[in-house]
């Protein structure tokens, strides 16, 4: 293959952060939500610091995914399915 036909750096780069972040995503959330699940349920004494980045990353998580679907639905187009 050439020189010419190899997809920069950047763009293999941008590929593996976009891999990761789909993965690493779903599995935290999962996650956070089985901690904060287990402190209502069964009264777990988890730190006051882990409960609020779980519930910001949360919030932020599907706030950001909800921003995107109406982005994408006012553009015509509905890349996330």
């Amino acid at each position: 293959m050439s020189e010419q036909q190899k997809p920069p750096k950047s763009e293999f780069l941008d590929a593996f952060c976009q891999m990761f972040r789909a993965v690493t995503r779903p599995a935290v959330t999962v996650i956070f939500a089985a901690v904060i699940a287990q402190v209502v349920i069964d009264g777990i004494d988890a730190p006051q610091w882990f409960l609020g980045l779980a519930s910001a990353c949360i919030l932020w998580w599907f706030g950001d995914r909800t921003v995107q679907h109406i982005k994408d639905k006012k553009g015509g187009t509905n890349a996330q399915t």
